[in-house]
C-alpha cells in the first residue's frame, strides 16, 4: 500500500530523537550501489521513537522496510514507495551482562567481532569481512566458514507486526534454518539479539581472524556486491558448476559476473537493479537447462 496520507507534520512530532526525510536517495544504502529513492525515509534512534512510529504508520497502513546495512539487497531504481526504516542510536549499542553480549539489531557485525575479541569473546570471529548489521545477520541466519549465527545467539527481542508489541524469543522460538529463520516472514522487526560467546584468550581469536580474512581475501572478489547470489545446493558447489557453463563471461550492462567467484555479481559502476534482475534470471534459467536443478537466489529485491 502507498503511503500517500502519511502526515509528516504529525509523524515528526511524536518523534524526539529520530530523524525524518522525504525522497532519500536509497543508492549509497547496499553494498551494491543501486536504486532509486524512497518516499520517505526514517531513522529511529530509541525504542519510545520505534514504537510510536510503528503503531502510527500501521494505522494508516503505509508500507514498511526496515534496512540494516543493505549486504543482501537489491533496491529499484524506481525506488520504494513506501516508508524504509533505519535502527540507528540506542539499537547501535552492544552492552555486555553476567550472562551475555546484547546488542542493537542496527550494530555492525564488524563492532560485534572487535568487541569481543577485546573482550577475549570467541565465537563470531569467522564474520570477519562480512558488511552486515546484526539485525540482517540474525534474519538470514548469516552463515560462512562453517559458522553460522544461530549457533550463537540465545535470545531475540523483536517487535511482532501482527500483536504490534515487543515480543522475546528465545532460540528455538527463531526457527532457524539454512539462511532463514523466522523473521524472514516480515512479521517481526528484530531490535536485539542476545549473544552467547566462549571465553578464549586474545590471540587465538585474532589468529582465528586472520585466516578467515585470508581465506576471504583469495576466494572472494572485491567491489559492490550482494555477496553470493544463490543460495547452497546439497552436496553442489554451485560457484563451481557457474563456472563450468561459462557464467565468468555474462553480463547485463554493469552488471557483470565476478572474474574470481561465479556466484557473485558485480556492479562495474553504473549497474540498473533491472540488469542485475535480468542476469540472474539469465544465470537460473541456463544453470536448469544444464543441470536440472533450479537455484534460489539469496539477494532480495526491494520495490516497483
Amino acid at each position: 500500500m502507498k503511503v500517500h496520507n502519511l502526515n509528516l507534520t504529525k509523524l515528526k512530532k511524536r518523534l524526539k530523537s529520530s530523524e525524518v526525510f522525504e525522497n532519500y536517495n536509497l543508492k549509497n544504502m547496499t553494498t551494491f550501489r543501486v536504486g532509486g529513492k524512497a518516499k520517505y525515509f526514517l531513522k529511529l534512534c530509541t525504542i519510545e521513537d520505534f514504537v510510536k512510529a510503528m503503531l502510527y504508520l500501521q494505522d494508516i497502513h503505509a508500507k514498511i522496510f526496515v534496512l540494516g546495512n543493505g549486504s543482501n539487497i537489491v533496491f529499484s531504481d524506481n525506488g520504494y514507495d513506501g516508508v524504509v526504516i533505519k535502527l540507528c542510536g540506542d539499537f547501535e549499542r552492544i552492552q555486555e551482562t553476567s550472562d551475555d553480549i546484547q546488542v542493537g539489531a542496527g550494530v555492525m557485525i564488524s563492532s560485534v567481532i572487535s568487541y569481543a575479541c577485546e573482550h577475549g569473546l570467541s565465537g563470531i570471529e569467522k564474520a570477519i569481512g562480512v558488511p552486515a548489521s546484526m539485525g540482517g545477520a540474525t534474519c538470514m541466519n548469516l552463515g560462512c566458514f562453517g559458522f553460522e549465527m544461530s549457533n550463537i545467539i540465545s535470545f531475540v527481542v523483536a517487535y511482532d507486526l501482527t500483536k504490534q508489541k515487543i515480543i522475546y524469543l528465545n532460540n528455538s522460538d527463531c526457527e532457524f534454518g539454512y539462511r532463514k529463520s523466522i523473521f524472514s516472514n516480515k512479521n517481526y522487526i528484530i531490535l536485539r539479539i542476545g549473544l552467547k560467546l566462549t571465553p578464549c584468550k586474545k590471540d587465538v581469536i585474532k589468529n582465528t581472524m586472520l585466516e578467515t580474512l585470508k581465506k576471504r581475501n583469495t576466494t572472494q572478489p572485491k567491489g559492490f556486491s550482494a555477496g553470493c547470489v544463490f543460495k547452497r545446493v546439497d552436496g553442489i558447489v554451485v560457484s563451481k558448476l557457474l563456472d563450468e557453463m561459462g557464467a565468468k563471461e555474462m553480463s547485463k550492462g554493469d552488471a557483470r559476473v565476478s572474474q574470481k567467484h561465479a556466484n557473485f555479481i558485480l556492479n562495474l559502476g553504473n549497474a540498473k537493479s533491472t540488469e542485475i534482475f535480468e542476469l540472474i534470471e539469465e544465470l537460473k534459467q541456463k544453470f536448469f537447462e544444464k543441470y536440472k536443478i533450479k537455484l534460489d537466489c539469496e539477494i532480495e529485491f526491494v520495490g516497483e
